[in-house]
């Protein structure tokens, strides 16, 4: 699938780019692993919802003074590499990522926002290992492989010079995901995002920066944040993050190794809704 899309890409590029623009573009694609609905005798990537299991001694995750996070995601990298699945940056290979998020059950009005430094404890993402699956999960997903390509927004662009010539070239390809993925964002790992508004990056930047400025010290803070872990609203997980929404887990590194989720430095959280 990944050689059919991107001999697609390249024929559509080059018939709505010039043609260094279009090599330029191409250039930029990266490798994602598209998790959709697992079916019968398909291998089990990631799952949605239920209960994981801890290693023993892990708390809980929680946000002092609001409560305990909600469970949303696990990421089972035994399986990724087994299945020779690239997500476009350094994994490990082993253990399971899980991802928690505060979803407010109580309906106290609290909020997880990116430029807030103080509700990063409102979103968690652990890597485990030695556990197994988690129990009850609403929806079990399997992984395919696609290329991915920045949102015509996004600064890597316009530092490329493409920003004046994407906006239509950027219908093409809304079209192309819009088969692909009707009426979501679908949920995945690595890759570039499906952002619901604009660039996550930019948003991943405030969690060193401060609140957004989108100058040049911004865009370049953006620019050394990778979306790690993607999750779509989903009616079967019972889930709906805002308004279809969906949640996103960075790394600040260029690729090249895996991150460390126990370092809060190094992974950022943002959430975007329509």
């Amino acid at each position: 699938m990944t050689q059919r899309r991107l001999d697609h890409l390249t024929r559509l590029a080059h018939e709505h780019l010039d043609d260094g623009a279009a090599e330029r573009w191409l250039g930029l694609l990266r490798p994602a692993v598209q998790l959709v609905p697992a079916g019968p005798g398909d291998p089990v990537i990631a799952r949605l919802g239920g209960t994981p299991a801890l290693p023993e001694g892990t708390p809980w995750p929680k946000w002092p003074g609001n409560g305990p996070l909600s469970f949303v995601v696990e990421v089972d990298l035994d399986a990724l590499a087994a299945g020779g699945l690239d997500p476009g940056l350094a994994l490990a290979t082993e253990g399971r990522l899980l991802g928690f998020y505060f979803d407010d059950p109580e309906g106290t009005g609290a909020i997880v926002y990116a430029g807030d430094p103080g509700s990063r404890a409102g979103a968690r993402l652990l890597h485990v290992t030695g556990t197994p699956p988690s129990a009850g999960s609403a929806v079990e997903l399997t992984g395919r492989q696609v290329l991915t390509w920045p949102g015509w927004e996004h600064p890597v662009l316009e530092l490329l010079g493409l920003k004046e010539v994407m906006e239509p070239f950027d219908e093409v390809l809304t079209d192309l995901l819009e088969e692909e993925l009707p009426d979501a964002w679908g949920h995945q790992v690595g890759g570039w995002a499906q952002p619901v508004q604009g660039p996550v990056e930019l948003e991943a930047a405030t969690t060193r920066l401060g609140e957004a400025s989108y100058d040049e010290a911004h865009v370049a803070e953006a620019m050394r944040w990778r979306p790690l872990v993607q999750v779509d609203s989903d009616e079967a997980a019972g889930t709906s993050w805002g308004d279809a929404g969906c949640l996103y887990w960075l790394v600040r590194t260029d690729g090249s190794t895996p991150p460390d989720p126990a370092d809060p430095d190094e992974i950022a959280f943002t959430w975007q809704c329509g």
